[in-house]
This record gives structure tokens, C-alpha cells and sequence, in this order.
């Protein structure tokens, strides 16, 4: 019983540590930097830029593309129209509009610059902050691990899926640094955005689950 009480509070202490982090970063860049970069930000992108390659250029872009909002998109179609659609399809499409219908409108409350067109590596307009890339990305790929392990059967195909997620959600998010559109606390925010969505998604798919299972 203690424990049915307390996962509720963890879930919701976990969702608002992560929202509040969000709202405490946004007040910072907007009270001490006026949405300009921080220095973390200065540094990272001159980190970034001494890096690249011609080869690490090509690849990295095709890693940032998979979080493009047409590649995700497509992935929600593709899975809501599968038979497999109540497991997949619809907790993935609802999760992802969850996190458009936060991060979208905090860019155009925000309306932070990117940096200089010059450090760009792949065409991206729009604003800042915080990156739609990072938070799509985790909340999509992220989520979809959680129901891969929870109903793939075949062992072999889940661990491969979920190795391919786990590689898309923990680098589309620096690719975003790398290839010059975003300054790192977009990058920062947009991980606690998804953090926070995430959890309370999982929150109400195990409270379905455990009903479905009890009946």
C-alpha cells in the first residue's frame, strides 16, 4: 500500500524538479542575459566548431535529421496506422503534441536568436529557445524504448530497437550543438522539458496498464 501512496509523489516530484529547472533557466537567461548566450553557451559552440570534420559533418547532420519534425511526423503515422496503434501509435502522437504544445509557444514567448548563420551546418529557422529537436527527440525516442521493452516480444528485435533508440535520444540533442543551430542551454532545456512530459506520460500508461491487468 505504502508504495501504491508514494509512486504518485515521485512521479510528480520528478515532473516538477524538471519543469522547475525549465522555469528557473528561462528567468536566468531573460533577467541576466537577456536571452543572449551565457558563457556556457560561447563555450560549447567554440568547442563544437573545433571539432568538425568533413566526415563528422556528414554524419552528425544525418543524426540531427531524425529528429527533423517531418521525421517525426512520419514515425507517428507510421505507427498510428499499424494495428499496433493503441500500444504504439497513439501514447507516441500524444506525447509528441504534449511537448510541441509546451516548447512552441516558449519560442515565441522567448524569441532567442540562434547563433550566427555562419556557424550553421544545416538550414534552420525560427527561434532558439529551447530546442524542439531535444525535446522531441528524448520524448519520442525516449518513450518509445519504454514501450518497446514493455510489449516487444522477441527479444532480439527489442534489444536492437531499443539500442537504436537509446543511440537517437542521447545524440540527436549534442548534434543540435554541433551542427550550430542551438546554444547549449536550448539544448539543456529542451532535456528537462522532455524529462518532465516523459514522466507523466509513463506515469498514466502504467496506471492504464495496472487497470487493464487487474480487470
Amino acid at each position: 500500500m505504502n508504495k501504491i501512496i508514494k509512486k504518485p509523489a515521485y512521479i510528480a516530484l520528478t515532473a516538477f524538479l524538471c519543469f522547475g529547472f525549465v522555469g528557473m533557466l528561462s528567468y536566468l537567461l531573460v533577467s541576466a542575459y537577456n536571452m543572449g548566450p551565457t558563457p556556457l553557451d560561447l563555450a560549447v559552440l567554440e568547442f563544437m566548431v573545433s571539432i568538425r570534420n568533413d566526415f563528422l559533418n556528414v554524419v552528425v547532420a544525418a543524426i540531427t535529421h531524425c529528429g527533423d519534425t517531418v521525421t517525426i511526423v512520419a514515425l507517428c503515422a507510421i505507427l498510428v496506422i499499424l494495428p499496433t496503434r493503441k500500444k504504439y501509435g497513439f501514447p507516441l502522437t500524444i506525447a509528441a503534441l504534449s511537448g510541441l504544445a509546451i516548447y512552441k509557444p516558449m519560442k515565441h514567448i522567448f524569441l532567442r536568436a540562434r547563433p550566427d548563420v555562419m556557424y550553421h551546418i544545416v538550414e534552420q529557422g525560427g527561434y532558439s529557445f529551447p530546442s524542439g529537436h531535444t525535446t522531441s527527440s528524448i520524448i519520442v525516442y525516449g518513450l518509445l524504448l519504454y514501450l518497446i521493452r514493455k510489449h516487444c516480444k522477441n527479444e532480439t528485435l527489442k534489444n536492437v530497437l531499443s539500442a537504436v533508440c537509446i543511440f537517437l535520444a542521447c545524440l540527436i540533442p549534442p548534434s543540435r550543438l554541433y551542427v550550430g543551430v542551438h546554444w547549449a542551454t536550448d539544448v539543456l532545456c529542451g532535456i528537462f522539458v522532455a524529462f518532465g512530459v516523459i514522466t507523466l506520460v509513463i506515469a498514466v500508461l502504467e496506471r492504464i496498464y495496472g487497470k487493464n491487468e487487474s480487470l
